[in-house]
């Protein structure tokens, strides 16, 4: 499965990181990103964070053990 490009955000007037929100699933390049971000920050989002997925469940047991 290929790479998925995530970005997060914080809705206006939020401040508290654990409280991002998933906008965008479907971003391919880096100005799909963008893209997004403009538009989100139009709305009040702020504070992105883009990451990306493998499609892969976390391997817990490796990070504690």
């Amino acid at each position: 499965m290929p790479e998925q490009i995530l970005v997060y955000g914080l809705a206006a007037g939020e401040t508290e990181r654990y409280m991002e929100q998933l906008l965008a699933t479907a971003c391919k390049t880096d100005a799909d990103v963008e893209r997004v971000k403009v538009i989100a920050a139009k709305d009040g989002w702020h504070s992105f964070r883009v990451t990306t997925w493998d499609g892969l469940a976390p391997d817990f047991l490796r990070v504690i053990g």
